[in-house]
């Protein structure tokens, strides 16, 4: 942890207040990227100056209420870290990234929170997708193209059995092209989402 624009407190309790604050603040920069190592900085700096600012009180409390000002370090970065891992997500079409990305976008909050959900939608349809490829085989019946008894068309997967499967296993491969088509059509438009840097 950078020590930098520390203030020289003469009481225990405020440097641990400080301490772990400013920890609040690297753990969510380095999980941002090695872009955002200036913004640690910018921050800690912005706190020492609001501390400064502070003349009434002990050490802790004038610390406290200059924390109070600046907001917790996941509100105000969490934007910023949800754009930073689908930045890098989307890049490398990397799923584990961009479900990340996408979780802190939803926990953010506001208009980034709704898109972030539609996306997340579009990313759960394929992971149905990919399920019903891996079950094919396994449950041929009740997976696929399955007309009902009663003429209804189903895509997906169904419990009762009865119906016809109208693909075989050629569900097989146009699950797996729809997976792809899909994972690759979702990752370019959540790539065109993000604000410009």
């Amino acid at each position: 942890m950078s020590t930098s624009f520390a203030p020289a407190f003469t009481q225990a309790d405020a440097r641990a207040l400080w301490t772990g604050y400013v920890s609040e603040i690297d753990r969510m920069v380095a999980l941002i990227g090695p872009d955002a190592a200036e913004l640690a900085d910018d921050l800690r700096m912005h706190l020492a100056d609001s501390f400064a600012s502070e003349d009434a009180g002990s050490e802790a409390a004038r610390l406290q209420r200059a924390i109070q000002r600046l907001g917790r370090p996941e509100d105000f970065l969490r934007p910023l870290l949800a754009d930073g891992l689908i930045e890098r997500g989307a890049a490398r079409y990397s799923a584990p990234l961009i479900s990340r990305g996408l979780y802190h976008a939803i926990r953010s909050g506001s208009g980034r929170a709704g898109r972030a959900g539609l996306f997340a939608l579009g990313y759960l349809l394929l992971v149905i997708f990919a399920a019903m490829t891996v079950l094919k085989p396994f449950f041929g019946d009740h997976v696929g193209l399955i007309r009902g008894a009663n003429g209804s068309l189903t895509f997906g997967m169904v419990s009762t059995g009865g119906g016809e499967d109208l693909l075989g296993l050629w569900s097989v491969p146009l699950t797996l092209a729809l997976c792809a088509l899909l994972y690759v059509l979702l990752t370019r438009l959540l790539r065109r989402s993000l604000p410009p840097t």
